[in-house]
């Protein structure tokens, strides 16, 4: 007999990489419903996923107390495991039903450059956590920086597909690659490394950079101007936000990902999802120095670089002097973290147990 499980997180079914993969993964051991804001995106479908829509119409405070009305009405006729992506107040679904069998996961601490608002973000975090019988982190970094009980958590890492199984050809153009979102990265300085790379290697005209996913609208806009005012738009292309089942052809003809996090505290142990899926694809990854990637980044497939653009030029010009990677060694470094092998040997593990 198939077992249920019901996923509620406001990120709207599939445009959450995490969690459209444990949808996709657990659905053949379990009953899978998903509980979600309809936030104005293509609606995905995937079969067996029974996807429950909650307007997103009104205020914030009107948004979260309808998304919370809509949960508790479904947990009132739900008999399975619940598993829970943190949001503010999450906490009242466990207050209100507190013999169901529960699973608080966390993804991220906040990343605001306002101290202020990470101190409240992860106070109400803290206070969610200490309601839940059992809780999932990205990290064993975040884990002790919310001092967590052993005993009442595990580590759900974050992983990847192999989207492509093209081998690069590295010994003609550099083809880069950058998949996440815009807001608070610093992307512009990539396009002013690229920039200063292309002043010293003009012979360069042919490489290209393809720039995946949204941000606010001064974000686009500034980097916009920035790609003309540099005579750059025949080089790098803003995309704009697409689904992660349409990146592919992208991850086929790329050569170079770009996992450019800022190096800041609230960034340092906040595992990167595309570090994963560039290397998992084959593509060299050129990667800011945090905390996570050092954990990830080997001479084999990628980089490590400062968080500025002398640096990341100075990465462009290593690989420019290298072409002698190989997709299948860049592959090897980090089979064991393929979304399927996670889910069936950490994710699925912690819901029978719980």
């Amino acid at each position: 007999m198939q077992k249920n499980i019901f996923i509620i997180n406001k990120s709207q079914f599939g445009y959450h990489t995490d969690y459209y993969k444990y949808c996709e993964y657990l659905r053949n051991e379990y009953d899978v419903t998903y509980l979600c804001f309809d936030t104005g995106h293509e609606k995905l479908v995937m079969q067996d996923v029974k996807v429950k829509y909650v307007s997103n119409k009104g205020s914030r405070t009107v948004r979260g107390v309808r998304f919370i009305l809509q949960a508790l009405v479904n947990l009132f006729f739900f008999k399975g495991i619940v598993f829970i992506h943190y949001f503010e107040k999450c906490e009242l679904l466990k207050h209100f039903f507190p013999k169901k069998k529960m699973v608080l996961d966390i993804r991220t601490l906040s990343i605001s450059p306002n101290l202020d608002i990470r101190h409240r973000y992860d106070t109400a975090l803290k206070n969610a956590i200490s309601y839940f019988n059992f809780v999932t982190i990205i990290s064993e970094g975040l884990r002790g920086k919310l001092d967590l009980n052993l005993e009442k958590s595990a580590i759900l890492p974050l992983g990847a597909d192999i989207i492509s199984t093209v081998d690069k050809d590295f010994g003609n153009e550099i083809k880069l690659l950058y998949v996440g979102t815009l807001n608070g990265r610093n992307i512009d300085q990539t396009i002013l490394g690229l920039s200063l790379f292309l002043e010293n290697n003009p012979e360069n005209k042919k490489l290209t950079y393809d720039i995946i996913g949204d941000g606010d609208k001064s974000e686009l806009s500034d980097l916009k101007n920035l790609i003309e005012q540099k005579n750059l738009n025949s080089i790098v292309t803003l995309h704009g936000r697409i689904p992660h089942f349409k990146l592919k052809p992208f991850f086929d003809r790329c050569t170079v990902g770009i996992s450019y996090i800022p190096m800041t505290e609230y960034y340092e142990h906040q595992p990167p999802t595309k570090t994963f899926e560039y290397i998992l694809s084959g593509l060299f990854c050129i990667a800011t120095s945090t905390h996570s990637n050092k954990e990830l980044i080997t001479e084999d497939n990628g980089i490590l670089i400062e968080d500025n653009p002398e640096e990341f030029a100075n990465a462009l010009e290593f690989i420019h002097n290298n072409k002698n990677f190989d997709s299948d060694k860049i592959r090897n470094t980090l089979l064991e973290s393929t979304w399927k092998g996670i889910i069936d040997n950490i994710l699925i593990p912690i819901l029978n147990k719980t």
